[in-house]
């Protein structure tokens, strides 16, 4: 009994430093531009914000295409969401329920574009993308966050469709349901958890891509975050205030969504680990 109270007590322990190692940049980086011009660069900065001063933030929405960046990183990340949840998912379902030849090649080649470096896969797409005059736009980056997140929708969907007996489909057929009825009625509602997973991981890779932003988008009107904030830094004589301020209205929405769906971003994660 002794025994099992140390190492519970133990685990929370750990629990709590890693909590904090993890966190506190986060807490850090929001908390410092709401210091104010006048408490930013105070030398015995304490861990909690004597003031809610607003100019950083304000600074960095007026005086910079700020509001634009985050405009097309909304725009990006949502529609690449969206495509990757519904193409990961009929693909997935393909893979598991019908048998055709090179079936076991087209999932592992998924998973080698994955493991690829952005940079080797962003080269060769700007060739396309040039040929096809869709460079140097939304359209264009949207499509190279795909190539990223849509390998990982189909690998961790099609874990899940192996979990589903195919006398549930069955039993949809024999009551009228045609084959997409009975996936969008009945398989669809019991990978909730991995449709979940999916979306988190593919709204959070493309709207904080910087490669891919790099490469792709020239114009400033198409900018997204990462690279909006880098040109920031570069062209202007805002200070760190801003810049932070900037980086905060980055994370903050992540950790906002995160927090909503970590229940069912963790289910998926395990269910497709134990279960594919």
């Amino acid at each position: 009994m002794k025994k099992s109270l140390v190492s519970r007590v133990t685990l929370y322990v750990l629990a709590f430093f890693v909590f904090v190692y993890s966190f506190f940049p986060i807490y850090w980086i929001t908390i410092s531009p709401l210091r104010g011009v006048d408490g930013f660069f105070e030398s015995s900065a304490s861990l909690l914000p004597t003031a809610f001063d607003l100019a950083f933030f304000v600074n960095i929405w007026n005086e910079t295409n700020f509001p634009v960046y985050y405009k097309n990183s909304f725009i990006v990340a949502g529609f690449t969401t969206i495509i990757t949840i519904i193409f990961a998912s009929l693909i997935a379902y393909v893979l598991t329920r019908f048998r055709f030849p090179g079936k076991n090649l087209l999932l592992n080649s998924m998973l080698i574009g994955y493991m690829l470096p952005p940079m080797l896969l962003a080269i060769p797409l700007l060739g396309i993308f040039i040929s096809f005059g869709i460079e140097d736009t939304l359209f264009g980056l949207t499509i190279s966050h795909i190539a990223i997140t849509l390998p990982f929708g189909v690998w961790m969907l099609n874990s899940f469709f192996k979990t589903i007996p195919f006398e549930l489909e069955e039993s949809a057929w024999m009551d009228g349901a045609s084959r997409f009825q009975a996936l969008y009625r009945v398989i669809m509602p019991l990978i909730i958890p991995g449709i979940i997973s999916v979306g988190v991981f593919s709204f959070i890779v493309s709207f904080t891509d910087y490669t891919f932003g790099l490469m792709m988008v020239s114009s400033e009107g198409n900018k997204t975050i990462p690279v909006g904030l880098a040109g920031i830094k570069e062209s202007t004589s805002l200070q760190r205030g801003e810049l932070l301020a900037g980086a905060a209205m980055i994370i903050v929405p992540m950790v906002i969504l995160f927090s909503f769906v970590t229940k069912y971003f963790i289910r998926g994660l395990t269910s497709g680990a134990v279960k594919g």
